[in-house]
């Protein structure tokens, strides 16, 4: 079959294959859905790392559904008292590699705000999953940050440089002004994922046509798929 992607709103994903299916950052939105994939495929939620847009305990609810569902969950979650102890739940530390059974091998990286990003290689595809691993450029910020925030940025990315990625999710944020496409350039001239999903962008939903347009003059090869006007796609 076909690798089946659901956009569950900011940063939140649901990606389904063969074998297994995934969620990525989930913040908010219905999971009802969920009831109809009540299947033998086991289910594997990650959250990058603790901020509330990119872990809701809800996500503790779906074992109550789909008993097949385990966590995977960032170093910084664990501890919060919204976290229950009697599930299977995994904490990634930063630059790590997992051989994660009935899915594949998920390595880490260190996010450039909080937590982790990830590179999850099953049998049939390789995904890139940013989480807050950004170039966050913030405009009027101190110099001597904004240095070791690209000095970061750029030296966890080139640790996948030679991946041959199939998908990734990654950051556009227009909050960053005229830096907003910093990242996500740079993802995509390293990495060349066969297909991008932008996420991160709050309100600002122009600025996914903004990125489309200015990655089409630079010759990108990168497939963008747009986020503001789709929720499901069959790759």
């Amino acid at each position: 079959m076909p690798i089946k992607i659901d956009y569950l709103g900011h940063s939140g994903f649901f990606v389904e294959n063969e074998n297994s299916m995934l969620m990525f950052d989930y913040y908010y939105g219905d999971l009802s859905f969920l009831e109809e994939k009540l299947e033998e495929k086991p289910l594997f939620v990650f959250s990058s790392h603790a901020h509330g847009d990119h872990f809701n305990p809800e996500i503790f609810t779906i074992v109550n559904k789909h008993k097949k569902t385990s966590y995977h969950l960032s170093f910084d979650i664990k501890g919060k008292p919204t976290v229950p102890n009697n599930l299977n739940i995994q904490y990634l530390d930063v630059d790590r590699t997992y051989e994660i059974e009935d899915l594949g091998i998920v390595k880490t990286l260190q996010s450039t705000d909080e937590g982790v990003a990830f590179l999850i290689k099953t049998s049939d595809e390789t995904l890139f999953y940013a989480g807050d691993l950004h170039w966050w450029d913030w405009p009027g910020e101190d110099p001597d940050w904004l240095t070791e925030q690209e000095t970061v940025f750029k030296r966890e990315i080139g640790k996948i440089k030679n991946e041959s990625i199939d998908i990734a999710f990654a950051v556009l944020d227009s909050r960053l002004e005229d830096n907003y496409a910093k990242g996500m350039t740079h993802i995509l001239s390293e990495l060349h994922p066969r297909y991008v999903l932008p996420m991160h962008f709050w309100d600002d939903r122009s600025v996914v046509e903004r990125f489309k347009e200015r990655s089409e003059k630079k010759g990108l090869d990168t497939i963008i798929l747009d986020t503001t006007k789709e929720t499901h796609w069959e790759l």
